[in-house]
């Protein structure tokens, strides 16, 4: 008898969610048959076993919530010695430790939180030689939700100031290691009518958390562009079918991707990373280009590796199998991980214009939107010319404005004349 453990999920993952029990008690099953499908914050991935033998009982129930290294399913096997190699581990099993002492020293501090806001407040008026702040102040840091009792006077001597509040909020935002923000207190929805609370998906949870990292963290700022694709759609248009036999769609997202990969090559400042604790420039001799992909259980972003090396029906076949696996909840967290620069097309369903975050650690994000008519002046007449707008994201820490104009510009100009993606 052995216990099948859940196996490790991915970087960074720590537990899933039991969407799927394959098998049951009395099951035969034989090495690499899927036992499981369970959910991570990012993908949705089968547990195969390794042993071939029989299922004596399942442990998990679908939606359970079930950590790496716990016992899922116990099974009798075929063979004697993988048995032994088995019962071998367990005595220094991990799972015996389940450091159960960090989780008692967690709860003093929230519960004593209370009792030290709350008398400082109620005497606020007496005690107002040892603690001044200006009514603006107290309104800004209410509104931001930071405690004006920890906020120190720098800024304005012995009254803390609106500038103080500030400069503490952002301090409080660096020291957070994971990049979130604590979120303030709802009011009663139900005073108001009748409310529905939903539990929020591992994706959708992964995308919050990963946004308000990005958001916290890198100061972004965006410049728009608009690229003639007239001749660029015709050409795909003829193309497409070629590619449609090979087992791709050449979209205009891969021609985007391609042309992403030839301004990466020229400006290799857009594929970095910044090390703020060694005040580093990580410059990436590679270029991974992740495509978000919108699917019914959230936003995913799949990374197409290794582009420069690519054909476009290459690249065309991968995205393909890529949005089929995501759509389906088949990537694993490869599929996911590595890249070094984002894509984010809506034009599909027909936005205007985007503003998208930057996926931390990466430099910059490119946002299209929806491609329309357009009348342009041409060599001295107006002409109906397909319009792409676009918009690059970036972290201003790293590229400044007129750096992102002339990357914006350079894509621009590939799309526009494609004889340049070959150079």
């Amino acid at each position: 008898m052995i216990d099948i453990k859940l196996p490790s999920l991915g970087e960074g993952v720590e537990k899933g969610i039991v969407v799927a029990i394959l098998v049951k008690a009395g099951d035969k099953v034989v090495p690499d048959q899927p036992l499981l499908e369970v959910e991570t914050d990012k993908v949705t991935a089968e547990v195969p076993s390794e042993f071939a033998g029989v299922v004596t009982s399942v442990l998990v129930s679908i939606g359970d919530e079930v950590p790496e290294g716990a016992v899922i399913i116990k099974m009798e096997v075929e063979s004697d010695v993988a048995t032994k190699e088995l019962e071998v581990e367990e005595p220094v099993e991990i799972k015996e430790e389940k450091l159960e002492e960090p989780k008692k020293i967690v709860v003093v501090p929230v519960v004593k939180a209370p009792e030290k806001i709350e008398p400082v407040i109620s005497a606020d008026h007496s005690s107002e030689k040892k603690f001044r702040a200006s009514p603006l102040a107290r309104k800004v840091a209410r509104e931001i939700g930071v405690d004006i009792l920890k906020v120190s006077a720098v800024d304005n001597g012995s009254r803390v100031s609106v500038l103080d509040v500030k400069n503490f909020a952002k301090q409080q935002l660096a020291n957070q290691s994971n990049g979130s923000v604590v979120p303030a207190s709802l009011p009663d929805f139900s005073k108001y009518g009748a409310v529905n609370r939903v539990s929020m998906s591992g994706i959708a949870n992964a995308t919050s958390r990963n946004m308000t990292q990005s958001w916290s963290q890198i100061p972004h700022a965006w410049l728009q562009e608009k690229a003639d694709i007239t001749i660029l759609e015709k050409t795909r248009k003829n193309l497409k079918g070629e590619v449609k036999d090979q087992g791709g769609s050449l979209t205009i997202t891969i021609l985007i991707v391609k042309a992403i990969s030839k301004a990466l090559e020229k400006y290799p400042l857009f594929n970095t990373s910044i090390d703020i604790n060694s005040k580093e420039l990580i410059y990436k001799d590679y270029i991974n280009i992740g495509v978000a992909v919108d699917t019914d259980r959230g936003l995913v972003v799949p990374v197409i590796k290794n582009v420069t090396h690519k054909s476009l029906t290459t690249l065309s076949i991968e995205l393909t199998e890529l949005s089929v696996k995501a759509r389906e909840g088949k990537l694993k967290a490869d599929d996911l991980a590595g890249a070094s620069f984002t894509i984010s097309n809506l034009g599909g369903i027909g936005t205007t214009s985007i503003f998208p975050i930057v996926n931390f650690p990466q430099a910059a994000i490119l946002g299209v939107a929806a491609s329309k008519i357009e009348s342009v002046w041409l060599e001295g007449t107006f002409e109906p010319r397909l319009m792409m707008p676009m918009t690059i994201g970036f972290d201003h820490r790293i590229i400044n404005g007129a750096d992102a104009a002339r990357f914006i510009d350079y894509i621009k100009r590939i799309l526009e004349t494609w004889f340049l993606a070959s150079l």
